[in-house]
């Protein structure tokens, strides 16, 4: 039960090209650097130019790291949410990395091997030697990194909550009444800027969360977060504070931390909205009143 829960837990995923990228060249070189230095298995007495032999190891670990972390997240957007990312994802995630780099290296050295006093290193050895440097790391750094990050934003969270002041209505208003227009130019949504509570964005369509004497009601309109927020520019209380969300921060009344990142919250909504890690922590006590 404790291993289930944990694989449900929060977790990120940093779905940018050129940081994953980057993260795969080093990877690669460590892996490389770490076979030719140690040749740890059966590396050492190959016959082959152990500097390209092993720098083929990291070069396939490179391609297969930067193809797994950049081309399933462009087609399976969905999947691949930051705000949808758990423990169990990540793991399910790297395995078959692993089981790809495995299947890739297999071959490459049962193609490049040359060798005159050793047998060729067979699949399950293969398997066995690359998931025995991997798959334990991997869970342990996971499993650390979780518990660290977890514990910083929660730690974050609550000294930003103990600097939390509440502006009274009377004292600052922007109050006015907005329409905005669908891509059609024909529907709109209208309402009163201190009654918006939050939108947000599905693809070309917008959510619109409004505060009325029925509740929260919600208006759907096609148009882009980006050509809305033009229209609320200059009002201080209304900001983007995710790539798919744009808050009230007159109605935001507390701020929550996970391994996945920061949340805004609020008496009038059941769920927590997301904020985008490009906010540095002096900033996050300006969405909260």
């Amino acid at each position: 039960m404790y291993i289930i829960n944990w694989f449900k837990k929060p977790y990120f995923f940093i779905n940018s090209v050129k940081y994953n990228i980057v993260l795969s060249l080093g990877v690669g070189y460590f892996i490389f650097l770490f076979l030719f230095l140690f040749q740890p298995y059966t590396i050492s007495s190959s016959l082959n130019n152990k500097l390209l032999y092993t720098a083929g190891f990291g070069l396939i670990t490179f391609l297969l790291k930067a193809f797994f972390f950049t081309v399933p997240p462009y087609f399976f957007k969905d999947f691949f949410k930051d705000e949808n990312w758990t423990v169990g994802k990540q793991i399910m995630l790297l395995i078959a990395l692993v089981s790809s780099i495995t299947f890739s290296n297999y071959f490459y050295n049962l193609f490049i091997q040359n060798t005159d006093n050793m047998d060729l290193v067979s699949l399950k050895s293969f398997f066995l030697y690359t998931f025995s440097v991997s798959i334990f790391p991997i869970i342990i750094f996971i499993f650390i990194s979780e518990k660290l990050h977890r514990f910083s934003r929660i730690k974050n969270s609550k000294k930003i909550m103990g600097l939390k002041v509440t502006i009274p209505v009377s004292v600052e208003t922007n109050n006015k009444e907005i329409k905005i227009l669908a891509n059609n130019n024909k529907e709109n949504v209208t309402f009163n800027t201190d009654n918006l509570i939050y939108i947000s964005s599905n693809s070309n369509y917008a959510s619109f969360f409004i505060n009325s004497k029925n509740g929260v009601q919600e208006h759907i309109l096609r148009n882009t977060l980006s050509n809305i927020n033009k229209k609320l520019e200059g009002n201080k209380y209304i900001i983007r504070c995710h790539k798919s969300f744009i808050v009230n921060t007159k109605h935001m009344n507390a701020i929550s931390g996970n391994a996945r990142g920061y949340f805004l919250e609020s008496e009038l909504l059941t769920k927590q909205i997301p904020i985008s890690r490009s906010f540095k922590k002096e900033e996050l006590k300006n969405l909260i009143h």
